[in-house]
């Protein structure tokens, strides 16, 4: 077990590591987008017709990858004034109550999102002409990534890893 749990921690830093490059790509060719959107119409006086709609959908992707490794980090916004008064046997028993809600949280959206992204086959998106099912499904994937990490902490991590996470 002790095996299993060390692999699938270790893939765990490999995925965050990989998702804060993907990151910063998106965040790149966003911000390079804007920038020649801007160029193109204040500058050339001939905009482009692609370029609002791919910053648009690279900060959907973006802060939907983004919300899953803020969440792996402990750095989400959270509301942790009930959280700090308890300690001991209380606060372990709201840390699980609060995960398992996490839990069917998002796995209600991942369903319902897959879902309609189902529905939206065969529609394109007006600019760039891509699938409909591209740009949406940023939200269920950024919610199946946070699912997986809430069940990681639940399964595969106790209180002294989640403590050493947060210090670093």
């Amino acid at each position: 077990m002790n095996r299993i749990r060390n692999r699938i921690l270790r893939i765990e830093t490999s995925a965050l590591g990989i998702m804060k490059w993907v990151l910063f790509t998106i965040t790149a060719a966003m911000t390079a987008t804007v920038l020649l959107g801007v160029f193109f119409r204040y500058i050339l006086k001939s905009p482009l017709p692609w370029s609002e709609e791919l910053a648009r959908y690279l900060m959907i992707w973006g802060a939907s990858l983004g919300a899953s490794v803020a969440f792996r980090e402990g750095s989400h916004v959270g509301v942790t004034v009930i959280m700090d008064r308890f300690h001991g046997k209380m606060g372990v028993a709201l840390t699980r109550v609060a995960q398992t809600v996490i839990v069917v949280f998002m796995g209600i959206v991942v369903v319902e999102g897959f879902v309609l992204i189902t529905k939206l086959r065969g529609q394109t998106s007006t600019a760039m002409e891509i699938p409909m099912p591209w740009a949406y499904s940023a939200i269920p994937v950024g919610c199946l990534l946070i699912l997986l990490e809430t069940v990681i902490v639940i399964f595969f991590k106790n209180h002294h890893d989640l403590t050493r996470d947060d210090e670093q």
